[in-house]
This record gives structure tokens, C-alpha cells and sequence, in this order.
């Protein structure tokens, strides 16, 4: 399972194990006990818990929390995600014998010291129900999510369109950000970057690329995607998974190097079990560009960087590698695999650049908000396609999205695009008779000679 699902797990055990610990240390826990709500304390308390937080506002104005967890409310969706890992550790839990036994709650006197008392009381209750937590969910009545309700009001969420790297500077950050006045630089950044405005991808897809997923056909690089564990790579005319061909040279998947500086995250692409096409955009100068880089990285740095990795350390089939050794990343030597924090370190550098070159220290910083961080560079090739009249479905396939809606962020309109589609439409009016009617008797009283008589009026 992905990292995400794993840290949902452990939060939603967590989360029942303080949970119950606090309901046991209650007054009225044994009474709760002895009337059979204890149960309902238990697993619906904790399911309301976490939907609307354990605050309260009591009398004289202050914050009270009898559980003392004071938690805010997560609201319904991510409190489903908490509740779904714990029906699913309930269900291992009574299916597998070792686990059941070890679920049989011991003597209720040290709940309140013994956290594992206290889950074993909700484990084994959740079990003997052999119910979806979720129901708990389904059953509540819609109340606001905010732990204090009434206090402090939600504010109004304005879907604006997504922050999108700043066009005007895009071709200089890609020529010019990453290298200096000799040439010199951060070849790996370069192409990188290259490959998240020319192909939409994100930022940690680059990292799992090998050497053989680049192919040159017309002189035209064309890039594959796989799934970095399942995905399939042919040894000596052999088809194995990506996992057991990495084992040979002594790595593991970068999505499961969890606590490295290796580790690279993987989200998903439609298509990567099998190997997916990236997709440039139709701009032939930047391919021909990204091309090149990647013609000349492959054919020349990468060789030279290897040549200078110690044969103690061996070969692997990363794509892109680290030119120089890093002391401060655990020791990363030449030749590793390039690292995600050597990225953000040059991505920062390039973006600092820009803001001197352009004088815009202001709005040239590595800022979600303004669209200079990485993925706003996906947000560019998503809203370039949109602007060029790209179906939904295509600019799904393209941008690798599991879901035809995932597109629909990059068709919402900033202010002035809005404005020009509003001026747009006046200058070709609808000839439905209706709206033109309506539209005429309304403009009819601001033509110029209209206007002057309601003045002297």
C-alpha cells in the first residue's frame, strides 16, 4: 500500500487508542459500562469526534473538552478515510486467530493507565458488532464541522483557476535558470524541469525514470512511464517487474525508500503497469530542446559522471544521477540517484534567479499562491492544452489523470479571462430572440441620446 494509506492507517489507531483512553478515564465510564453504552461511547463517540471535534462552548463563554483531546472537527470525508482503515484493521482483526485472542480485553480496572486495555474494549466491541464504522457516519445529522459552531464561521471558499507558473517567464527559466554564464550547472534540474512543462508530469514522476524509458525515433525523444515497483522491464528476453530488476543492483523502488534521501513519491498514472507515453506539448522548439537535453545528457554527462562513481558503489538504471558527492544528504556519492531535495535546492535557485534578472523579487519566489512551485508548472501544461481547445478526455490522457474530472480545475477562468470572454460575447450576441430582446430593451436606455434624456430629467 502507498505511504499515504499506511500513515491513515496508523493515525486512525491512534486516534481510537487516545480516544478510548479518554471515554475510560471519564466518571461515568464504569456506569456507561453496567447500562450497555459503552459501545456507543466507544465507536460512536468516536466517529462523532473526529466529524466535529470534541469542543465545546460552555456557559460562561470558555472552551470545555470533557475528554480533554480537544480536537478540532475533520468534517465527514476525511473522517470516512480514518474510519475505513479501522473497519479494515477490525475485519484482519477477527479473521486472524493470533490477532483475536490477543484482542480479549483484560480487567477493565487499568483502562484508565493501559492504553492498550482501553483499544482492546473497542477492538473487541467493533468485532463482536462486525459493523462498517462508517455507519456510524451515515447515521448523523449534518451539523457544522467546526468544532466551536456558531463561534468562528467557515469561510466562504472562492474557486478561482489554479496557480499556474507565470507564462512571460517560463522560456527564460528553462534556458537560462539552471545554468550559468559558462554553461555550467544542474543538467539533471534542467531536464527535469523541461519535462514537467513539456510533458505535465509531477514533480517526483522524473525521479523513477530509467535510462532505457528515453527512445529516440526521427530524432524526436520519445518517454515512457512505469509504475515503479509493478511495472515491467525486459531482461535477457524476459519480462520481470521493475522491483525484482532493481533487487539485482541492490535498490528497492524509491516510493518504499521511506526515511532516505532516495525516496521519491509515486501518486499513480493512468496506464503505468503497462508503460505510459508522456505527451509533449505541440510547441516543436521545446521538444526539439528537451531532446537535446536528454541526447546529451544520456550520450555524455550521465557516462561521465559514472565514470567517476567508485566501482565499490556499482551501476543501476536511474536515469538521471547526482554529479557530485552530498555530506549533507546522508552521503549521497556521484553517480546516485538524483535526489528531490537536490531538485527543490536548484528549482529555488533558478526561481531567485529570475526574480533578479526581471527585478520581481516579489512575485518571483517559490510560492504555491503565485504558481512558481513545481506543480504550478503542471498547472501551465494543463491550461495550456485548455487554451488551445483540447478536449477533456485528451487533456486527461495527457496529464495521466484516473478521472475524466481531474481536467475540469484547469477550465476555471482568472478575473481578466473572465472580463475578455464577457467582451467577447457582446461583440457576437446570441440570435436567440428571447435573451435578444431582453438584452435590447436593456442597452436601449444607455445609447447616448437615451443617457442625455435621463440627465435632464
Amino acid at each position: 500500500m502507498s505511504y499515504k494509506w499506511m500513515h491513515n492507517a496508523a493515525r486512525a489507531i491512534g486516534t481510537l487508542v487516545d480516544h478510548s483512553l479518554a471515554v475510560a478515564a471519564t466518571p461515568d465510564f464504569h456506569a456507561w459500562r453496567s447500562q450497555g453504552v459503552l459501545q456507543r461511547r466507544l465507536l460512536r463517540g468516536l466517529a462523532r469526534s473526529l466529524v466535529y471535534g470534541t469542543m465545546q462552548l460552555g456557559p460562561n463563554g470558555r472552551i470545555v473538552d470533557a475528554t480533554k483531546l480537544y480536537w478540532s472537527g475533520l468534517g465527514k470525508r476525511q473522517a470516512k478515510v480514518l474510519l475505513s482503515s479501522l473497519t479494515l484493521h477490525f475485519r484482519w482483526l477477527r479473521d486472524d486467530p493470533a490477532a483475536a485472542s490477543w484482542v480479549q480485553a483484560a480487567s477493565t480496572d487499568a483502562t484508565a493507565s493501559i492504553p492498550s486495555v482501553a483499544f482492546s474494549l473497542a477492538a473487541e466491541l467493533a468485532m463482536r458488532k462486525q459493523d462498517s464504522l462508517l455507519t456510524h457516519v451515515r447515521g448523523m445529522k449534518k451539523e457544522p464541522a467546526h468544532a466551536l459552531p456558531g463561534i468562528v464561521r467557515r469561510q466562504t471558499k472562492i474557486i478561482d483557476a489554479v496557480p499556474t507558473f507565470p507564462a512571460k517567464y517560463v522560456a527564460p527559466f528553462l534556458y537560462k535558470g539552471f545554468v550559468d554564464e559558462a554553461g555550467d550547472g544542474d543538467e539533471a534540474a534542467q531536464i527535469l524541469a523541461h519535462l514537467i512543462f513539456a510533458l505535465g508530469i509531477r514533480e517526483s514522476e522524473g525521479f523513477h525514470l530509467y535510462a532505457t524509458d528515453i527512445q529516440f525515433i526521427r530524432d524526436e525523444a520519445y518517454i515512457f512511464f512505469h509504475h515503479p515497483e509493478n511495472g515491467k522491464i525486459n531482461k535477457g528476453g524476459v519480462e520481470i517487474s521493475r522491483t525484482d530488476y532493481l533487487r539485482d543492483f541492490g535498490f528497492i523502488p524509491r516510493n518504499l525508500d521511506e526515511g532516505s534521501p532516495f525516496k521519491a513519491g509515486w501518486k499513480g498514472m493512468a496506464g503505468d503497469d503497462l508503460g505510459t507515453p508522456g505527451f509533449f506539448l505541440p510547441i516543436m522548439s521545446l521538444r526539439r530542446r528537451t531532446t537535446m537535453l536528454l541526447k546529451r545528457y544520456l550520450l555524455v554527462t550521465r557516462p561521465a559522471i559514472m565514470a567517476r562513481r567508485p566501482a565499490s558503489a556499482g551501476d543501476h538504471p536511474f536515469l538521471l544521477v547526482s554529479a557530485r558527492q552530498h555530506d549533507t544528504l546522508h552521503g549521497v556519492r556521484v553517480g546516485d540517484p538524483y535526489t528531490m531535495s537536490a531538485f527543490d535546492y536548484s528549482w529555488e535557485q533558478a526561481i531567485k534567479w529570475l526574480g533578479r534578472c526581471y527585478d520581481d523579487p516579489q512575485m518571483l519566489v517559490p510560492d504555491k499562491a503565485r504558481g512558481t512551485t513545481k506543480h504550478g508548472g503542471r498547472h501551465f501544461f494543463g491550461r495550456f492544452l485548455q487554451s488551445l481547445g483540447v478536449e477533456g478526455p485528451i487533456i486527461q490522457r495527457c496529464m495521466h489523470h484516473s478521472s475524466l474530472n481531474s481536467h475540469r480545475v484547469y477550465t476555471r477562468l482568472t478575473a481578466s479571462e473572465i472580463n475578455d470572454v464577457l467582451q467577447e460575447a457582446m461583440k457576437q450576441p446570441s440570435s436567440k430572440s428571447k435573451f435578444r430582446d431582453m438584452r435590447m430593451a436593456f442597452m436601449a436606455q444607455f445609447d447616448d441620446q437615451a443617457f442625455s434624456r435621463q440627465q435632464q430629467h
